[in-house]
């Protein structure tokens, strides 16, 4: 027995009411067949089960529905078909399938529209489970339609409906692509209009979803079939076709620009000429437009060679008006009277054209519309956008169609936003932003060319420099046109549209709201340029505009005015760099209760935008770290409402950085009732993957708990007493000395916190007090080494030796000769078996150094073979600071203990690196000290060094090279044509690699980059080097070259650097060795493929112009597909890079990174595996996921079924769902 259940209703009672419906399908009356239809529709959409018997009956009864006589009973049918698809069988549905496509091809003509929207709801409904049978089964018989040539009508419906089934199921019948391809390209020159527009329709749908191969041949075959100069209804076709693909799949049809545009600027023609005043030339035109209007917006890249020509022909079109002349009438109410009376008399009802017979109003606006794009997309280009269009835009003020007239306006308001962008950019990173925002990009800084390509703008990769120059040229265009802007605006506010004159109150709106931005931030650097006193006289007034605009609707203004709330804050109570303290010069009391309430609203408010949040803890914190003292009873809530936002992912950045300044602030701000909670927040971020947070975390607690600035302020102040009142010395003695000995043996002691102890000790031994004498302080110093036996450190022991430096230089001759000898003494201490006297040792060694760089030690008798002799023996850190000593010794007396070392190192081949080292430690010195000459000693020092150019140990190498390195940067005239004459006619690879690593430490100095630049092309060959070393080296030089000092080889890198490195990242040499047991693959291509990767990374960091991205992203797909994690890794780094300087680029070989990054993504942890081996597997895989991540933050990124698919798969694991959650909360974090 057939029959359902479900519905809370019994099977038998469900089944005879249905069968009751069914057979009122087939009632004489056409109101019983509407109602039982209706009621049938009804029935299946509720929760019911059918067997396959009722399932053909209903199929059968509803298909039937649609030959109805009446148009209610086919529509509720059609109705109906949709509910019915998401219940019946796959079976089933392929019935429906034949029968609808056998209606529409065989069934009665007058109805064929009704079956066609029978097939759409079927392709539209029917369940994603059954797609790839319905598209199979589908397009054999649509395509059979559109094939046949008896019936325009029937050719139609199939393919309207098979440009559907594309769009959908497209995917599934990849089989059957090219024949779609063949099939629909037959039909563009058809007699007849509408099969070649649905024939472009469908070939628009058909390119989305076809490979790259079938895709580049629909293209060539459309560019080929319009040379061949058919027709001109078929050439307009043809355009038309392109256009519309173009729209569709947007950068894939990047690479056919060149040949694309020139035809679309040839049949674009000359608006001058009358045979052209046509509606099918209009149509042509317009098609060219959005073809335009997409390259500007999807093919960055590509279309950039082009821009000029479509900024231009754009400007010609949007005034093309042939069937109406607007005069040069001067009186601009008239010319608005006349415009208004020719709306009346031919608008239509819906705003169109004003004639049924004129469309140039569709190609004036298509025209507008590629304008407005290149400005969204390009303001970057000031010559073309700021100088060429603002004229023209102002003159189509005009315009008598009403919707381009508000289009003209819209556009000239996005003109003013981009001149606008384009200075809030470059200030916001010249100023390190706002609120915690990233205010530049990836850049790193500079050596000899400080500054140069330091931070990028995140989109146009300009620096701030040339950003300014950008807003200087923007801003100077349109303020000379700013007589003219209001003129055309008041004629269009005279007139009686509403959408117009809405339309110019919005633009006028945007050009005062640039303004008012412009004020605030040139007031904001005003402040931050200029000494605070110079702005007391004016500052209450300017706080009562200030807190105005923070109180104002658009988050710019709200965000900007935070910013300069802050700056402020800094101007009515500066901090004095001096004294580390607030100089309190000015009465600003009165103002801080207007301050914080300007900023606690938006502070304490949940919902509003990101950048105001951000804003608003950056400036309380200010207040805070500045104002606190005025603020006893507002802290408690403050602080609570800082402990929200730290727990809050959105702004706990901006939050550890506000903490970090209230912490360090003078005024010493009370943090206990948050301090336990914060840190155990703080700590739960050390265990967060996000390298950005644990570092921004680390600054902060060192904030918190450190305060080493405290140390160095507290010092400076001991020293300022002790200067102006000797007789507090007893008070310094007492409270002060016993924690300034504590903190010598820090490791952590440094900067200015180093220096401020030095010189309260060298105070100390000139007061000579008490318990604070020579003697005294050199004894507690020493005993600090004593006791601090193994656990002092290094660093500690170096301080040390400084501090006891300081007192030997500024006691008595006779007391610093007997320190001398007894420090000789303990140099001499023979080696204990428990290594007890190695702190002595080292010790002294470090301060006979630091003595004799000072002064002339050369009375000391011996005093060079002593220190030569701590060679033997001894631990290597003994070893090590007997180097730093003979080296700081022989600057003291040059003539006497160079050629020392210099006869030693070619005498001793046992301790030639720690000889090396003391020389080392010679020049460095000699580069640092002011003062210091070391030209005399060059021509007696070259020989030795590049006598062991050649040396076998790699760090007798390393520190020659470091030693040349230094002294090219100080003697370029004398050792850059040195290093040219080096390799020699038969150069040694050993000297090449010296050469190399030579000239990568003169980059990361003061390299002469006068000297250096005529030669730097010679120096590159070693990148073509055969030696594996010689040829990382040479990358490493380069890529040091690149970082300190960009301009260096700005100009080489397209012609020799980058072709090298290319053909570097491809290079693999792999080999077995044999490890007895087993066998070992090794790549010794692997660090040269690193390195050349890390050159790459840096290119595009600091000269990115230098890099063509298109020809780039094949050999980093290649790279993300790598047998070698690390270098898969920094190919993911630098698509995630790129992802977001050139999307395009990316998106031009998204196919080829999807296969690579899906197989890391996938790949599973080894059951072998264990500890760091995972911890290893599981990074590259979240470096993958980071690129993923980059990747789909690109707009357009949905035009790529291949990629949207790609991020379902990924969807479908939980644990890589887990990882990219995390992963895109970093990116949160970093900004």
């Amino acid at each position: 027995m057939s029959g359902l259940a479900g519905g809370g209703n019994s099977g038998g009672g469900m089944s005879a009411t249905l069968n009751s419906l069914l057979e009122k399908t087939s009632n004489w009356d056409k109101d019983e067949r509407y109602m039982a239809t209706n009621d049938l529709c009804n029935e299946l959409q509720k929760d019911i089960k059918i067997d396959a018997t009722m399932e053909r009956r209903i199929c059968t009864a509803v298909l039937k529905q649609l030959d109805d006589n009446s148009n209610d009973v086919q529509t509720i049918a059609v109705k109906c078909l949709g509910a019915l698809l998401r219940k019946v069988q796959e079976a089933q549905v392929g019935e429906i399938c034949d029968k609808l496509c056998d209606l529409i091809l065989d069934g009665k003509a007058e109805l064929r529209d009704i079956y066609s929207i029978g097939l759409k709801t079927l392709i539209s409904d029917v369940p994603d489970a059954f797609g790839p049978s319905v598209a199979q089964r589908l397009t054999v018989r649509l395509l059979g339609g559109v094939d046949q040539d008896q019936t325009v009508d029937i050719k139609l419906e199939c393919l309207d409906n098979l440009t559907d089934l594309v769009k959908r199921f497209g995917r599934e019948v990849e089989s059957k692509h090219e024949r779609i391809m063949t099939v629909v390209l037959k039909q563009l020159p058809h007699e007849r209009v509408v099969v070649r527009k649905r024939a472009a329709t469908c070939l628009g749908s058909v390119a989305v979803v076809v490979s790259e191969s079938l895709l580049n041949r629909l293209a060539v075959h459309l560019l080929q079939k319009i040379s061949e100069s058919p027709p001109p209804d078929v050439v307009r076709t043809l355009i038309q076709t392109i256009g519309t693909i173009s729209r569709t799949v947007g950068y894939r049809l990047g690479r056919h620009l060149d040949s694309i545009v020139p035809l679309f600027f040839q049949f674009c023609g000359d608006p001058e000429d009358e045979s052209l005043h046509t509606e099918a030339a209009d149509e042509l035109r317009e098609n060219c437009f959005q073809g335009f209007e997409s390259f500007v917006m999807r093919c960055p890249r590509e279309v950039t060679p082009h821009l000029s020509g479509i900024i231009s022909v754009s400007l010609q079109y949007i005034k093309y008006d042939p069937n109406y002349s607007y005069g040069d009438d001067e009186d601009g109410d008239e010319d608005v009277d006349m415009d208004e009376e020719y709306e009346e008399e031919f608008s239509d009802d819906e705003g169109g054209a004003s004639d049924d017979d004129d469309t140039s109003w569709k190609v004036r606006r298509s025209a507008i519309k590629v304008l407005k794009a290149v400005i969204e997309c390009r303001s970057e280009l000031p010559d073309e956008v700021y100088n060429r269009c603002p004229d023209e835009l102002i003159a189509r003020f005009k315009e008598r169609e009403e919707n381009v007239r508000t289009d003209v306006v819209g556009c000239f308001s996005k003109l003013l936003e981009a001149a606008y962008s384009a200075g809030g950019s470059a200030a916001r990173v010249r100023a390190g932003g706002g609120g915690g925002r990233s205010g530049g990009g990836r850049g790193r800084g500079g050596g000899g060319d400080a500054g140069v390509h330091q931070y990028y703008h995140p989109h146009t990769r300009e620096t701030p420099k040339g950003m300014e120059e950008r807003q200087k040229v923007a801003l100077t265009a349109l303020k000379s046109k700013l007589g003219a802007i209001v003129k055309a605006s008041d004629k269009q506010l005279k007139g009686k549209s509403h959408k117009t004159i809405v339309a110019i109150f919005q633009m006028l709106r945007t050009l005062c709201v640039s303004l008012k931005l412009e004020a605030l931030l040139f007031l904001r650097l005003s402040m931050e340029q200029h000494p605070p006193f110079v702005f007391h006289a004016t500052v209450q007034e300017s706080i009562k505009h200030v807190t105005a605009c923070v109180k104002e609707d658009w988050y710019k203004i709200i965000a900007e005015a935070l910013r300069v709330v802050g700056s402020i804050i800094k101007i009515v109570r500066p901090l004095s760099v001096e004294t580390d303290a607030m100089v309190d010069d000015f009465a600003f009391q009165p103002l801080v209760q207007p301050l914080y309430d300007a900023i606690y609203p938006r502070l304490s408010a949940h919902d509003i935008d990101q950048e105001i949040k951000e804003c608003a803890i950056t400036s309380m914190g200010l207040l805070l770290a500045h104002l606190s003292s005025d603020l006893t009873k507002q802290l408690p809530e403050v602080l609570g409402l800082l402990m929200d936002r730290l727990g809050n992912e959105m702004t706990r950045m901006a939050t550890l950085k506000a903490l970090a300044a209230v912490s360090v602030s003078p005024l010493k701000v009370d943090l206990k009732p948050i301090l336990p909670s914060a840190t155990q927040e703080l700590a739960q971020f050390l265990r967060q993957q996000s390298r950005p947070l644990k570092q921004t975390t680390l600054e902060t607690l060192l904030a918190l708990i450190g305060r080493w600035r405290l140390a160095s302020s507290v010092l400076k102040m001991s020293c300022l007493i002790l200067e102006v009142s000797p007789n507090s010395a007893e008070a310094v003695r007492v409270e002060v000395l016993p924690r300034a000995l504590d903190l010598s043996t820090s490791p952590l002691l440094q900067g200015l916190a180093l220096a401020s102890l030095l010189n309260l000790f060298k105070i100390l031994v000139g007061i000579n007090h008490k318990g604070m004498g020579f003697d005294d302080l050199l004894g507690a110093l020493q005993n600090g080494v004593a006791t601090g036996g193994d656990r002092l450190q290094k660093q500690a022991i170096g301080n040390i030796a400084r501090c006891m430096a300081v007192l030997c230089a500024q006691t008595s001759d006779a007391a610093r000769n007997e320190t001398v000898a007894r420090l000789v003494e303990d140099m001499q201490v023979k080696d204990g078996k428990d290594g007890k006297g190695d702190n002595r040792k080292h010790l002294a060694l470090l301060v006979i150094g630091e003595l004799g760089r000072q002064s002339d030690l050369s009375r000391v008798k011996n005093l060079q073979g002593i220190i030569l002799g701590r060679f033997e023996g001894g631990n290597e850190e003994t070893k090590t600071a007997a180097a730093y000593s003979l080296g700081h010794v022989a600057v003291g007396n040059m003539a006497m203990y160079l050629p020392g070392i210099l006869d030693a190192f070619e005498k001793s081949v046992k301790h030639q690196y720690l000889l090396l080292s003391s020389l080392k430690e010679v020049i460095v010195c000699h580069a640092s000290t002011p003062g210091l000459e070391f030209g005399p000693y060059v021509d007696q020092v070259l020989p030795h060094l590049f006598q062991h150019c050649t040396s076998d140990e790699e760090g007798v190498r390393n520190m020659v090279a470091e030693c040349l390195g230094v002294l090219t940067s100080m003697h370029p005239q004398r050792l850059v044509p040195e290093l040219l004459e080096l390799p020699g006619d038969k150069p040694n690879p050993l000297t090449l690699w010296t050469l190399a690593t030579s000239l990568k430490y003169c980059m990361a100095g003061n390299a002469p980059v006068e000297e250096l630049s005529p030669h730097m092309e010679s120096f590159l060959k070693m990148l073509h080097n055969d030696d594996l070393d010689v040829k990382k080296a040479a990358l490493l030089m380069v890529n040091a070259a690149v970082h300190h000092q960009p301009f260096l080889v700005s100009e080489l890198l397209p012609g020799q650097i980058i072709p090298a490195l290319y053909s570097t990242v491809e290079l693999k040499l792999e080999r077995i060795v044999d490890l007895g047991p087993f066998k070992h693959k090794v790549d010794d291509g692997e660090p040269l493929r690193k390195a050349a990767l890390s050159c790459i990374d840096t290119i595009l960091d600091n000269l990115p112009n230098r890099l063509d991205v298109g020809t780039l992203m094949p050999y980093l797909a290649k790279g993300t597909g790598d047998s070698k994690p690390d270098v898969q890794m920094l190919c993911h780094q630098i698509v995630s890079k790129i992802s977001e300087y050139s999307p395009g680029g990316v998106l031009g070989s998204l196919n080829s990174l999807i296969e690579p990054l899906e197989k890391t993504c996938n790949k599973q942890v080894k059951a072998e595996q264990v500890g760091t081996e995972v911890e290893r597997a599981n990074d590259l895989i979240r470096s993958a996921l980071r690129c993923v991540v980059a990747i789909s933050k690109i707009d357009e990124i949905e035009v790529s079924h291949k990629f949207t698919e790609f991020m379902e798969r990924l969807h479908r694991k939980d644990r890589l769902v887990n990882m990219m959650a995390s992963i895109k909360s970093e990116r949160t974090l970093e900004g």
